[in-house]
């Protein structure tokens, strides 16, 4: 059955990247991501039944690591306390995870934008659903092995379709700023690692019993169902460049 707000709201979002990537101001992208922080760590506190952990640390960290151009590695530093302080008091590691995933990666994401600009970013962005897309498309017309129990629906087939996409399309648009091999090469990560990030959320997403990780986005579930594969294959950026 046709979901029109399921269409609408991919009409949205598309159009508000279009405007973001428009606008390309640092302060505009800060809110974004501090928006894309705030509700994605409030989805995974519900995802692992930690809704006590603070965010506060997390907060103070993505702040300082914005203005100093060292988000990530402030986030791991985050990271770190947090889990100090759970060993100080003798207390399960557990909250720690929350801090871990998704906020490193998410932060990781980030950090490719303060260190690349919204080129690459945005680069990334197109390897991803072109691998996506091509892992649906191709998976679903020609899919005949399955490739992971974590994921059902997914197909060896569509999976290779996808880093294809992604290979062929991520060199495409890289070749304007980057060599031909270098391109082809972040590209299959990029779409390997993005991968990994689908597997990854539908494993906790598994584990919790949900089917989608919120309900914010009318027909898309939430925030983490929509960055889950960009977030993890934004590392992938930050290691190659």
């Amino acid at each position: 059955m046709f979901d029109m707000s399921r269409m609408v709201s991919a009409l949205v979002m598309i159009a508000a990247i279009v405007l973001i990537a428009l606008i390309d101001q640092f302060f505009v992208n800060f809110i974004v991501f501090a928006f894309l922080l705030y509700f994605a760590f409030k989805e995974a506190q519900k995802l692992f039944d930690l809704e006590n952990v603070s965010i506060i640390p997390l907060a103070i960290a993505f702040i300082l690591g914005s203005f100093m151009h060292k988000a990530l590695l402030f986030g791991v530093l985050a990271l770190l306390l947090v889990a100090g302080y759970l060993v100080y008091k003798k207390l399960s590691l557990k909250p720690a995870l929350v801090y871990l995933y998704p906020s490193l990666p998410i932060l990781a994401l980030w950090q490719v934008y303060l260190d690349q600009g919204i080129f690459v970013l945005f680069w990334l962005l197109a390897i991803v659903v072109a691998c996506d897309s091509g892992a649906y498309f191709i998976g679903k017309f020609m899919g005949k092995t399955p490739f992971s129990l974590t994921s059902p629906n997914k197909t060896l087939e569509g999976v290779i379709g996808g880093l294809v996409c992604a290979s062929i399309i991520g060199t495409l648009l890289g070749i304007f700023v980057y060599d031909f091999w270098f391109c082809l090469l972040c590209s299959f990560f990029v779409g390997v690692f993005a991968i990994i990030g689908d597997l990854l959320e539908s494993y906790f997403k598994r584990e919790a019993g949900v089917k989608d990780s919120g309900d914010m986005i009318p027909g898309h579930g939430g925030i983490l169902d929509r960055i889950d594969a960009v977030i993890i294959a934004a590392f992938v950026m930050v290691a190659f460049l």
